[in-house]
């Protein structure tokens, strides 16, 4: 059984590793911005605060085994929600010497959309372009922070269900991803904890995509 914080957790995804972390046994800190934006539940403390308020912050992660952060945003206009807070989650993690967090991001940020498919590509650079730039600009320190840390980078998503149909490598040793495949945030938010349980993980990116798109 671990502890672990999730920040975003009122989010689609946030909110299905809430879920399925208590299933699994598992005591769960979810850092909120709002009071009532979770149903109280055994094993869940709700901690309101902003992610600018530092000793809160601390505060509400200081004995946990793990950070997993949710947090983003579908706005199209310029973004800066990661560039912002990303480096306050990584100082508050050094601050409390918590060294593990798993970090949700999106297939197509960065060098990674050099895989994908020409239409995949066009809708990176147009359709969520701020979003990708935002989130591949605050990644870029990650190798140095010091931080135990593993990226999770699903393709399309979805509210589908749990399905088995889903494959999870190393970003290393893929060379190209298919068409447009989609995978359900459910499935997303099991890969989000099985990369907290597992060590082996730690300083890897992770593709999540649907069984057959990937080579």
């Amino acid at each position: 059984m671990m502890k672990v914080a999730v920040l975003g957790a009122t989010g689609r995804t946030g909110g299905l590793v809430v879920e399925q972390a208590l299933k699994r046994g598992h005591r769960v800190v979810a850092y909120v911005r709002r009071a009532g934006a979770l149903r109280a539940s055994e094993g869940l403390e709700i901690v309101v605060g902003e992610l600018s308020d530092s000793e809160r912050l601390q505060s509400a992660i200081s004995d946990v085994d793990a950070v997993i952060c949710c947090l983003g945003t579908h706005r199209r206009k310029p973004v800066d929600l990661m560039q912002t807070n990303l480096p306050l989650i990584v100082e508050a993690m050094k601050r409390t010497g918590r060294t593990r967090l798993i970090l949700l991001s999106a297939y197509g940020v960065g060098e990674m959309a050099r895989t994908a498919s020409l239409a995949a590509r066009i809708i990176y650079k147009t359709v969520v372009g701020s979003v990708f730039r935002d989130k591949e600009r605050s990644e870029v320190g990650l190798p140095k922070s010091g931080l135990d840390w593993t990226g999770v980078y699903p393709v399309m998503l979805t509210d589908g269900p749990l399905i088995e149909a889903v494959e999870v490598r190393s970003t290393d040793g893929v060379k190209k991803v298919k068409g447009l495949p989609k995978v359900s945030r459910a499935n997303v938010a099991k890969v989000l904890l099985d990369a907290a349980e597992d060590s082996r993980t730690i300083r890897q990116k992770l593709l999540v995509t649907s069984k057959g798109s990937v080579r």
